[in-house]
């Protein structure tokens, strides 16, 4: 970590001494989004209208040395300020970003497919209180490293992320933010470290992988177990289809008692019948086991798994700048419980 923390020291240092700014471009890109989502077996059960707000605003440009520039911010949430920003900048040397609720670095759902979206991310399922993909700094302010374009044969590159303080989540934080210091979890106040690795050996197939480690604890409730992520999946297209797989797990930080550990796999499948016109299928598992203690007189602890799966078929049909869709999800084993759920998303979008 020392050695990464003098790079971006370079890479800063060069571009405050060398680089002088020459005016840039802005835009303005985003979507126009609504959705009829009917769900549940009730008779108004989960039955929602929904129209997206999303906009992102970006400018770019060019220092007098050649170093790049970019900027952007996306305003998809009423209820955030200055949400969703990111500073990159652009070096023969790889690329130095800023990042407040962005720069993701998990694979997993990179790794799938869907006429409509990644199966279970675009649906957005009814479970809210399970972390689904473990850890990514992009839950949190970071700064990342990205090697140079091209750099390594194979098209293989590499990212690494760094969130100093897992208190400061990035959403709304404005410049020189201070992380809270009100700790009160095993996970808050430590630092998080993510890195990403990425392939394309033959034409059509992509590989991607990712791993996230918790460090450094401080909270009230002092973690004895770090907390740690890790995915890794391949996505190949030939002609008209696409088929997509990963498998990942993580484990959250822990202080005592129970640990639970999370292992998940799903796979998806594409047909594009047209230009206009593709189909989708898609299945995820996510197993939660739970450990506990042993304890005082007992021979042995206990371990429960539950399985939580979701299924999901997309069509979607898009004519100019107008993508149609339907989607099907089937839940069961909510929140790694015993209910299930089925949902029906009608979705119209227009792209700007």
């Amino acid at each position: 970590m020392k050695n990464i923390t003098k790079l971006f020291a370079v890479l800063v240092s060069s571009i405050v001494l060398v680089g002088n700014a020459i005016a840039g471009e802005m835009s303005v890109t985003g979507s126009a989004k609504a959705s009829y989502r009917i769900g549940g077996e009730d008779l108004n059960g989960g039955k929602a209208i929904g129209v997206a707000n999303e906009l992102t605003v970006s400018a770019s440009g060019e220092l007098d040395n050649g170093f790049t520039w970019n900027y952007a911010v996306d305003l998809d949430d009423a209820n955030a300020v200055n949400d969703d920003t990111q500073l990159t900048i652009g070096t023969p040397y790889g690329t130095i970003g800023f990042f407040a609720s962005e720069g993701g670095l998990s694979t997993e759902y990179s790794n799938l497919t869907g006429a409509l979206g990644a199966g279970s991310d675009y649906a957005n399922i009814s479970g809210s209180d399970i972390d689904r993909e473990g850890y990514d700094v992009s839950d949190y302010g970071n700064i990342q490293y990205h090697t140079p374009a091209d750099l390594l044969p194979f098209g293989i590159a590499a990212k690494i992320g760094y969130a100093p303080n897992m208190a400061n989540t990035g959403a709304g934080a404005s410049y020189k933010a201070v992380g809270s210091t009100q700790l009160t979890t095993q996970d808050l106040g430590g630092a998080l470290t993510g890195l990403q690795v990425s392939a394309a050996p033959i034409d059509g197939l992509s590989i991607a992988g990712d791993i996230h480690q918790t460090k450094n604890q401080t909270g009230t409730t002092t973690a004895t177990e770090e907390g740690i992520s890790a995915n890794l999946g391949a996505k190949y297209t030939m002609g008209q289809f696409t088929v997509g797989y990963y498998e990942g797990g993580y484990q959250d930080a822990v202080s005592a008692g129970e640990l639970i550990i999370y292992e998940k796999d799903g796979y998806s499948l594409q047909f594009d019948a047209t230009d206009s016109l593709s189909f989708s299928i898609s299945q995820e598992e996510i197993s939660r086991g739970t450990r506990v203690d042993v304890a005082n007189g007992a021979s042995a602890g206990t371990k429960t798994i539950v399985t939580n799966e979701i299924d999901s078929v997309q069509v979607a049909y898009t004519t100019g700048g107008l993508t149609l869709g339907i989607a099907r999800v089937d839940e069961s084993n909510i929140d790694f419980g015993s209910t299930t759920d089925e949902n029906t998303i009608l979705s119209v979008a227009v792209a700007f």
